[in-house]
């Protein structure tokens, strides 16, 4: 029966799973054990032969929990060790349960035969009845069963925990190569496209002697067009690779709210990807959160998701909004862009008075869980338990009673089947009670087997209760089954003893399965986890590196291709140099894309800072460089924040002057670009601030951004110790809040 308090998500490791395969070794064993002791006084040497014999047992059984057990010829060794106790020592030929499961695991089907024919001709000889014979036999296949499964179930953990990484990463290879195969299509035609046509322009664009023609400014238009298209396409296809993740406006969420003094409180509980609704709740988030800066009076903020009820769930609370126009404004924007996916979004004040924007929207589908086949083998076998159980019960039930077995049998193993095999919650603790009362009150009138639904149950109890009070459960059963079945046997302590270890025995193998296979499915959750988490990873790092580094050179070759359009006619030597500029930063950007496959760009921040200066420059502004060699493993983070900026001052100010410094000192590399031209205002970078403080995160270091003076400082620090271990949770900083409107990302 699945956990009734819940699950208890403790982290099973290697050494739990083997002492569950030695404890069934070792209960299966258990009882023959205490008869060999209980000889040891009237036969001194046959009493310590058969303990002797069982404790190798337990011993050579221990050897399967691997995949390889190694040398083969130790079955032949287990086999005529029971053999002997059960031939000249007289042990019950239970026993030969034990060499039953290696048989199983090795697939020796003749020895299994033989073993079982023998086991018969054995119980023969000793003039056991027919019906006692066939119960000693579906004892050895029961005991052999539940032994190989547990043993399977113990090799399956072991191989999903050691796969798990490799097939996360498996993952993230496919999705890399996926991603990789669609940027070719578009954004790689259209780079080789403007490749092309600036070199064709470079060649038709008139020298001085030659007077200017008109199919030289169509052939600029075309590739500006071009440019355009691309620049539209690779931002688009950003979009979308974030829109997966709500990872991205989350880390600019809290380092908007933290450069406003609005203390974050972010709680993720979805899982992810999200699919293309992604986008919308993204930009419910950033709209929200954006909203709540702009007011102004807020000092706390509670961001949150969850999945209820198959939908993914935001809730955006802050209490600084003293009336709920807000709300109106946000609703009026984002909810038909929210229903168009099929969404719900309501803003508004709560009860307590804080404001409250909640956006809802269908949870991607989980694909439907597959069992591997060992898993279905084991849950089989479960069955198999039941169904002998069954029989054994139903074969020694005085006929008066029959009835009552046949109802007992049915109703109980009924819930077993729907409480543990399906692993239903609903009505849990109805059915073990009526359990419980099943497995105690018929003892005295359905036989000596019924014993096996008190272990039945305790195994039940020990996998469905914290631990503790399991075990306090179990063990309460077995003993008040003990006391129950031993008063009828009439054989006073020593058979309310074996009555008592027997449900133990059950009930070990039976939690047993029951833990190892939802340990197993657990093991393929997490696995499925790590998966999903990689994708995503990846996901996002193509989208940064698509707005990072090819976005901005994509806007570089549109600024210069704008600027070849004007000098065409005036200026056509510096014309004909921008188109060269132009062909060789397609041709980079080709390369980038293709390094998309890999892990990632590596920027060579010397040929950034060029690259920088020269864009800057053919824009009209007197560029001062202050630069100190960094490693290039710090100049390729640094590289993605230069770019970032030099759009920055491009796009949101009238810029004549940027002054761009390197520095390096105390273990930290710094770079600093400031500018003038900055219009009223305006208090905090462009739109890349959001994937820059996620990247600059991830590296260990900081950003910075703000007036100063009357300029514009975008400030970057990166530990230069590149081998330091990444900090997710670093602290972001902006140096004012966002000014209404602009995006996190």
């Amino acid at each position: 029966m699945r956990g009734v308090e819940g699950e208890r998500g403790r982290d099973v490791g290697p050494r739990v799973v083997r002492v569950l395969v030695v404890a069934v070794v070792a209960a299966l064993a258990s009882a023959h054990l205490l008869k060999g002791l209980g000889r040891v006084p009237a036969e001194p040497v046959a009493g310590v032969a058969v303990v002797a014999g069982c404790l190798a047992l337990v011993a050579l059984q221990s050897r399967h929990h691997r995949d390889h057990p190694g040398w083969a010829g130790w079955t032949a060794v287990e086999l005529v060790v029971a053999l002997l106790l059960v031939g000249p020592l007289g042990v019950s030929v239970g026993l030969l349960c034990l060499p039953t499961a290696s048989l199983l695991l090795e697939r020796r089907l003749l020895p299994l035969l033989l073993l079982i024919a023998g086991a018969g001709l054995i119980e023969t000889v000793r003039g056991t009845g027919p019906r006692d014979a066939v119960d000693l036999l579906l004892t050895i296949a029961l005991g052999g069963a539940m032994l190989y499964a547990v043993i399977t179930l113990a090799r399956l953990a072991d191989r999903v925990r050691a796969a798990r990484l490799a097939l996360a990463a498996s993952a993230v290879t496919d999705e890399r190569l996926r991603i990789a195969s669609g940027l070719v299509g578009a954004l790689d035609a259209g780079l080789a496209g403007i490749s092309d046509l600036a070199a064709r322009r470079n060649t038709s664009v008139p020298d001085e002697q030659t007077p200017p023609a008109h199919h030289h400014t169509s052939l600029l238009d075309e590739l500006i067009s071009s440019a355009r298209r691309t620049l539209a396409a690779a931002r688009a296809t950003a979009a979308k690779l974030r829109s997966l993740s709500l990872a991205p406006e989350a880390a600019s969420a809290r380092a908007l709210l933290a450069s406003a003094g609005v203390a974050a409180d972010l709680r993720i509980g979805h899982r992810e990807p999200l699919g293309p609704a992604g986008t919308v709740l993204a930009t419910v988030l950033r709209e929200a959160v954006t909203a709540v800066v702009r007011v102004g009076d807020a000092r706390r903020c509670e961001v949150a998701t969850e999945e209820r009820a198959g939908r993914v769930v935001l809730r955006v609370v802050s209490d600084g909004v003293p009336t709920a126009a807000l709300g109106a404004d946000l609703l009026d924007g984002l909810a038909e862009r929210v229903r168009a996916v099929g969404g719900r979004l309501t803003a508004g004040l709560e009860a307590d008075g804080r404001f409250a924007v909640e956006a809802s929207v269908a949870a991607t589908p989980a694909p439907p869980p597959v069992d591997p086949p060992e898993l279905r083998t084991a849950l089989g076998l479960y069955w198999f338990l039941l169904t002998v159980f069954c029989l054994r019960v139903l074969m020694f039930v005085p006929p008066s009673q029959l009835a009552l077995g046949v109802v007992c049998t049915a109703v109980f193993c009924t819930f077993q089947a729907r409480f543990s095999i399906l692993d239903a919650t609903r009505y849990a603790r109805p059915a073990l009670l009526a359990s419980t009362v099943l497995a105690l009150l018929p003892l005295p009138w359905l036989g000596r087997n019924w014993i096996g639904a008190a272990g039945i149950l305790a195994g039940s109890l020990l996998f469905a209760l914290p631990l503790r009070a399991g075990a306090t459960a179990a063990g309460a059963v077995a003993v008040a089954a003990g006391v129950i079945g031993g008063a009828v046997g009439g054989d006073g302590f020593w058979s309310v003893l074996l009555t008592t270890v027997s449900a133990l025995v059950t009930c070990t193998v039976v939690y047993a399965v029951l833990r190892l296979v939802r340990l197993v499915r657990e093991l393929q959750q997490a696995t499925a986890g790590l998966a999903r988490a990689g994708v995503v990873a990846e996901r996002l790092r193509a989208a940064r590196d698509l707005h990072d580094l090819l976005g901005h050179g994509l806007a570089a070759i549109l600024l210069k291709a704008e600027l070849a359009r004007r000098l065409v006619e005036a200026d056509p030597p510096r014309c004909r140099a921008e188109l060269a500029d132009i062909g060789r930063l397609a041709e980079r950007g080709r390369a980038e894309l293709g390094a998309l496959a890999g892990d990632g760009p590596r920027l060579m921040f010397g040929s950034e800072l060029a690259s920088a200066a020269a864009v800057l420059e053919a824009a009209a502004i007197t560029v001062e460089l202050e630069e100190e060699p960094v490693p290039p493993e710090t100049g390729a983070v640094l590289g993605v924040v230069l770019r970032e900026a030099v759009t920055n001052v491009l796009r949101h100010s009238r810029a004549e002057h940027v002054r761009i410094a390197v520095s390096t000192a105390a273990g930290t590399a710094r770079l600093e670009v400031e500018n003038d031209g900055v219009p009223e205002g305006v208090t905090a970078p462009g739109s890349g601030i959001g994937g820059l403080s996620v990247r600059l995160a991830e590296a260990g270091g900081t950003l910075t951004a703000g007036p100063d003076d009357g300029w514009y400082l975008l400030r970057a620090e990166v530990p230069l110790r590149t081998e330091a271990p990444l900090h997710a949770g670093a602290p972001l900083h902006t140096k004012a809040p966002l000014p209404a409107g602009t995006p996190l990302h």
